[in-house]
């Protein structure tokens, strides 16, 4: 009883390490994104670098340690209530933003705020395309599982994303805006933190769930993947409330779009395989029906209001999604 205890306090302590080496790679990113002036959808793409790294760092460990299921899971579990919760924090951000004369014209005179159209085809459809490519590679029996060849065909598909997000307009330099000394000194320890930090959440998370008599997908969907989500979905929050919610919004695509496209290719190029295969279905089918969703609500020219009734039916899917995996992992 004591070790399980043990372990359960490692994980959080884990995840909380990997999250501070994944916010100073996000720093020193927002700095580059900037100075050159980029769009609040092509910054996004380029935070969903930082922002996914928790998730990269969970899988080479899993990979490392034997057990690639369970970063899998991390990775499902981390995306899965990405959208719902930056969702609901973006709406309490834009509540909590100036409204004075200064009132930015993302955010409405009752503190709405309006993610911008363009996010759907630079993130929203993407991120649909990723989550529709990964389900026809490991899905059908024939293909089932991840192989080296499926781990390539992802990379591509995430270079492509990337280099239309982020080339798709000239990058203008600003003068006297460059990332800090300090910046770019403390992403040299953010990163090894995050590693270190991988591996203590991977270790304690397994082990955690050995002596519960969970499997290694569901370790990683609910002790390492969502509790990832908690503190990338706050920085909705944040940008929201700063009178970016485009941002915060594409911030949470682009992390799913990283975290399911080149962070699974450690379990890739071993030829992994899906251990639970209804609970894997679940997972890419609530966020197939998430995406798709969203994607006919935020076509209108001026963009989506993430109001009350627009958080309040994302948030009850995601309600749904947790009644299903409770029957699924019960039957």
């Amino acid at each position: 009883m004591l070790a399980l205890v043990l372990w359960l306090a490692v994980i959080p302590a884990g995840i909380a390490v990997m999250q501070w080496g994944a916010s100073c790679a996000a720093d020193l990113l927002e700095r580059i994104r900037d100075r050159f002036a980029l769009p609040a959808t092509a910054g996004g793409a380029l935070m969903g670098l930082a922002t996914a790294s928790p998730e990269a760092a969970v899988n080479v460990a899993s990979v490392a340690f034997g057990w690639p299921d369970l970063g899998l899971g991390a990775a499902l579990g981390s995306n899965v209530p990405a959208l719902p919760f930056a969702f609901g924090l973006a709406y309490l951000g834009g509540c909590y933003a100036d409204r004075g004369t200064n009132r930015p014209s993302t955010i409405s005179e009752d503190g709405t705020p309006t993610v911008k159209p363009q996010a759907v085809p630079v993130q929203v459809l993407p991120y649909l395309g990723i989550v529709l490519l990964l389900a026809l590679l490991t899905l059908p029996p024939a293909w089932a599982g991840l192989q080296p060849i499926d781990g390539v065909i992802l990379f591509l598909a995430w270079a492509a994303f990337f280099g239309r997000a982020v080339w798709r307009k000239p990058w203008r330099k600003q003068e006297r805006s460059s990332a800090p000394l300090a910046a770019r000194k403390t992403v040299l320890l953010g990163l090894p933190a995050a590693a270190l930090g991988a591996l203590a959440s991977v270790y304690a998370a397994q082990k955690a769930g050995s002596a519960l008599g969970w499997s290694d997908l569901v370790v990683g969907l609910f002790a390492i993947g969502f509790l990832c989500a908690l503190p990338e979905s706050y920085s909705a929050f944040r940008f929201a409330r700063d009178g970016k919610p485009t941002l915060a919004v594409s911030g949470a695509t682009a992390d799913g779009i990283v975290s399911l496209s080149i962070a699974l290719l450690p379990a890739a190029f071993i030829g992994a395989t899906v251990g639970n295969y209804a609970v894997y279905v679940v997972n890419v089918g609530f966020l197939i029906v998430v995406l798709s969703l969203y994607a006919v609500f935020n076509h209108k020219r001026h963009g989506q209001e993430l109001g009350p009734k627009f958080v309040a039916l994302f948030l009850g899917l995601y309600g749904g999604y947790i009644a299903l995996m409770v029957w699924v992992l019960s039957v």
